[in-house]
């Protein structure tokens, strides 16, 4: 017969080979019991002191084994067919999560940053101080709070109001700064020359 008890310990242990865990609990009424841990396999959980436990008796042995957890504290959101998975710190406060939702977009996010994989396969990764954003139609775009930058779907290469064709010509609105330029397979150097009077030509050399 199955009953519900108050989480007191949970010890990894090993027993005839076998990699176990006991669980101490609370039953409400009568003495503590030690039961046997049972989840999924591939499923690695720890649960917290306070949490539910509900037990199942183990038939002709006279044990329990704890069979399923339930956190009283976090308020469950999951929505019909949805699929939710969230890390606490040691005060059973909430710090991590894994959130596959029922339109096929997935997250996974703390409070520093997410990554969010899209229905469509766009992905959108946020830190505390930057965005990057890979579109299913192939554009990737990037920023911070000081600059940006953009792949377009057709190529073009947009950073910081410079854009750069598939050609790899150059285009700004701003001021375009070197020292030396090839065109054409010619080098032209950029420079300065004296001029010896108001409009006349200038000093070659200087």
């Amino acid at each position: 017969m199955g009953r519900l008890a108050v989480l007191l310990s949970f010890l990894r242990t090993t027993k005839n080979g076998a990699k176990v865990s006991d669980v101490k609990v609370d039953p409400g009424g009568g003495a503590n019991v030690t039961a046997e841990h049972f989840s999924a396999p591939g499923d690695d959980s720890h649960p917290l002191p306070d949490d539910y436990v509900a037990l199942n008796g183990d038939s002709g042995t006279g044990r329990e084994s704890a069979i399923g957890y339930l956190d009283p504290t976090n308020e469950p959101k999951a929505l019909p067919g949805d699929k939710r998975i969230y890390a606490r710190d040691e005060n059973g406060v909430l710090i991590a999560e894994i959130w596959l939702k029922n339109t096929g977009e997935g997250i996974i996010s703390n409070d520093n940053g997410s990554v969010t994989l899209r229905a469509d396969g766009g992905v959108i990764t946020t830190t505390p101080e930057s965005t990057f954003d890979a579109k299913a139609d192939g554009s990737i775009k990037g920023d911070n709070s000081n600059g940006s930058f953009e792949l377009e779907v057709n190529g073009d290469f947009l950073v910081n109001g410079v854009t750069i064709d598939t050609s790899g010509n150059i285009l700004t609105a701003g001021t375009l700064n070197a020292d030396d330029v090839t065109a054409d397979n010619q080098d032209v150097t950029l420079s300065t020359h004296e001029t010896p009077s108001f409009n006349a030509p200038p000093t070659p050399g200087t």
